[in-house]
């Protein structure tokens, strides 16, 4: 039920029906598309399909081996695939419909393997989107396809030869620019984790320039992904018996982080929780292209600090912009830990206090983001924070929640099903289109003891490396997005002439 809600969170034209007992003669005649997880017995799945005659049946990993013969993908069947005619016209006609719909199956089945109900979403999203009718969240593709024809693939390759042949020519001659391009072309770039780990594992100033170019400057693809409306994820209203104003809003990102200007904390809070080089560390969250990068450390701060006149204007104005610098840890493809950080101008959205907007360039591509502070306890103990984003030309969506606490840990408080504090955070999900057992690797833990295995954020292991390891929470401070992707470009090619001399 609650994969079949959140569906129309990514397109309200979706409707969808939970058959956990099903009789095929109640279900509805059209349907086009047929999920079926952790299905053992096959005799109801063979009514539905039967009766519905879908374009696709999705079956995940944990339903029987009997089920998985049920899965098909336009003129792709499972029971076929050990037919030769079927494997011989996927192979000899890549660009026909028996083609599409292996890589269609081949897609669903990394995506269902994942076990997160936003991987399972977007399984079905991309079976609608190839078979039955555009969906706009993934119907934008940067990736050479045969889905797209000979011909769009080459007016696309000439008009990146015409509008950035020199960045082009860089970032071909590049080794490592040249392995993640390749890469990149073998996966999806809307597979957000998957596309995200090989960039963040060859970020060379040659790609940067690449995707600056190709997607941000040109939009040689002409992608336009949206950000999400839905769910409409209400504010808090209320916070230590006042209502939230702006001033609140931002004490409450700004959170646990030392050397904040006066005015922008009170006096208790400066007293009780600025202490840390952090504002909040995430304990988890619902979404895998987010969450899937462990160690994440939040650092949000006021704009202007570097200049006194901006300085007094931080403290003083409920209008203040931040900064959000996020650091985390990446594991790259050849097996290193590598710590990350971004940078993000924050400013207040609309005009009510809890509502931002967050853009950044990374990697070449603008990204903008709508966040939303859906509830804080009083003591600053935890935080849960809701975003939906889009790098457009990119063409990638994305949408999810944060618990955020302290120091990585479940809230001490919130642990027990039944107290006010575990409702009340399990009520802030509620608002955002979620379920406490969606959040991606690290559900709330059992009874009064934290089983930090359970957490994919902070394992033991983790936590080890962070001590032998510091991350990188030096603020970068009163630089412009720009300026500070252009200083760090200068820095890698900088040390990459240093390690060739």
């Amino acid at each position: 039920a609650q994969l079949a809600t959140r569906l129309t969170h990514f397109d309200e034209r979706i409707r969808a029906r939970v058959c956990a007992d099903v009789v095929a003669s109640t279900l509805d005649d059209v349907c086009d598309v047929v999920v079926a997880l952790g299905v053992e017995e096959t005799a109801g799945l063979a009514a539905v399909v039967e009766k519905s005659n879908p374009a696709a049946v999705l079956v995940d990993e944990t339903s029987s081996p009997a089920a998985k013969r049920f899965e098909k993908f336009g003129a792709w069947r499972a029971d076929r695939s050990d037919d030769l005619v079927q494997s011989l016209v996927q192979t000899l006609v890549p660009w026909g419909a028996v083609a599409r719909g292996a890589r269609l199956a081949g897609q669903s089945a990394t995506l269902l393997a994942r076990h997160s109900s936003e991987d399972a979403c977007y399984a079905i999203l991309f079976a609608l989107n190839g078979l039955v009718a555009p969906i706009d969240v993934v119907a934008s593709d940067i990736n050479p396809s045969w889905e797209k024809g000979l011909r769009r693939n080459a007016q696309e390759f000439a008009a990146m030869a015409r509008c950035c042949g020199s960045e082009v020519a860089a970032a071909l001659t590049d080794p490592q620019t040249k392995r993640a391009i390749d890469l990149l072309n073998a996966v999806d770039l809307r597979d957000q984790v998957g596309s995200y780990r090989v960039i963040v594992s060859n970020e060379t100033p040659e790609l940067e320039a690449f995707s600056l170019c190709i997607l941000q400057q040109n939009n040689v693809f002409n992608c336009d992904a949206p950000i999400l409306e839905r769910p409409r994820v209400p504010c808090l209203a209320t916070w230590r018996g006042r209502p939230f104003d702006q001033a609140a809003s931002a004490a409450v990102f700004i959170g646990h982080l030392d050397d904040v200007p006066g005015g922008m904390l009170s006096d208790d809070d400066v007293a009780a929780t600025n202490k840390l080089p952090w504002s909040w560390r995430i304990v988890c969250g619902a979404n895998p292209a987010y969450d899937a990068f462990p160690c994440q450390h939040q650092i949000f701060y006021p704009a202007g600090l570097d200049d006194a006149v901006a300085s007094a204007k931080a403290s003083s104005s409920s209008s203040a912009a931040l900064w959000y610098d996020p650091v985390f840890l990446v594991e790259t493809l050849d097996g290193r830990r590598v710590w990350t950080k971004r940078h993000y101008r924050c400013t207040p959205r609309g005009g009510i206090p809890g509502q931002w907007t967050l853009t950044t360039l990374d990697n070449g591509v603008v990204s903008k983001e709508h966040w939303t502070i859906v509830d804080a306890a009083d003591d600053l103990s935890w935080a849960v924070f809701h975003y939906s984003g889009a790098a457009r030309a990119a063409g990638q969506s994305y949408q999810g929640a944060l618990l955020c606490s302290r120091d990585g840990d479940w809230p001490a408080a919130c642990r027990t099903p039944g107290t006010p504090e575990y409702e009340r955070v399990a009520g802030a999900f509620e608002k955002c289109g979620l379920k406490l057992w969606e959040l991606y690797g690290h559900g709330p833990p059992s009874g009064d003891s934290l089983d930090d295995e359970a957490s994919f954020m902070w394992t033991p292991d983790f936590r080890a490396f962070c001590e032998a390891h510091p991350p990188p929470l030096d603020r970068i401070g009163d630089i412009t997005i720009t300026k500070w992707r252009e200083r760090e470009r200068a820095k890698a090619t900088t040390t990459t002439t240093t390690l060739a001399a």
